[in-house]
């Protein structure tokens, strides 16, 4: 799973249903091992007086040695009446960020973490009614997935947006979402028009399009809790014996 581990590595599995409005279902992201490289936190004393903890981690996808998701299979009713599946898989196109921002006010520890990564859809496989429809090796969409971006001027371009809401009391466990327990994460997300799809001279670009891509698509990941890859023991109830993540997160919608 881990890609050259440091003393900072962790690694989570991650687990959810993103919905295809055009569809009117959801389609379930399989499990997914995500390897992140912790940055040095700083302290940021602001103007009003608040103090906030900050932390920008880098992260990457990891499927055999690959940045992307494991294959997954999604069912829908294609214009309300075609029963059609289709293998998909989320290929990362740039760097994934991890921003972290702790507001700590004793007792309560406020924290928003926003991960923001470039993913492209690839169809792989689409079968209509049973009969398979050969999209061909180079199926995709033109661009990466597009979510609503709160800064635009410092992360321009499409890319997926997760925002995480934890907080954390002196003396418990985190509650919401914090990096190193885990927790939920949304965000909603446009799928772009189809390139590439069709073989032996049919094109398939405009029926992929107007079946899937659009707008205000909802998503929902679950992230499990972290396990520190690059130490030398593993820690005890995070890491397995082969240094996997103990926790294995169940979607939920």
């Amino acid at each position: 799973m881990t890609e050259k581990p440091t003393s900072t590595s962790l690694s989570a599995y991650i687990t959810g249903y993103s919905n295809v409005r055009k569809l009117n279902g959801a389609s379930l992201i399989p499990v997914s091992c995500v390897q992140i490289e912790q940055g040095e936190p700083v302290i940021d004393f602001r103007p009003d007086g608040t103090i906030h903890l900050l932390q920008k981690s880098m992260g990457s996808l990891l499927y055999q040695g690959r940045k992307q998701s494991p294959p997954f299979t999604s069912t829908f009713l294609t214009f309300g009446f075609a029963p059609t599946t289709a293998t998909l898989v989320l290929e990362q196109a740039g760097p994934m960020t991890v921003e972290s921002d702790v507001l700590l006010v004793f007792p309560d520890n406020i924290a928003e973490t926003y991960i923001r990564v470039p993913l492209v859809l690839r169809v792989l496989d689409v079968k209509v009614n049973g009969t398979r429809l050969d999209v061909g090796p180079n199926c995709r969409t033109v661009t990466p997935l597009a979510s609503p971006e709160p800064n635009p001027a410092k992360y321009p371009g499409d890319h997926l947006v997760l925002l995480g809401k934890g907080q954390l009391l002196n003396g418990t466990d985190a509650t919401g979402y914090v990096l190193t327990s885990g927790g939920p994460l949304t965000g909603e997300v446009t799928v772009p028009a189809f390139k590439g799809c069709g073989a032996g001279g049919e094109n398939l670009d405009r029926l992929l399009t107007a079946s899937i891509s659009g707008p205000g698509n909802h998503i929902k990941q679950i992230q499990g809790q972290t396990c520190a890859v690059g130490v030398e023991v593993p820690t005890e109830g995070q890491c397995t014996k082969d240094r996997q993540p103990y926790v294995v997160p169940k979607p939920e919608r």
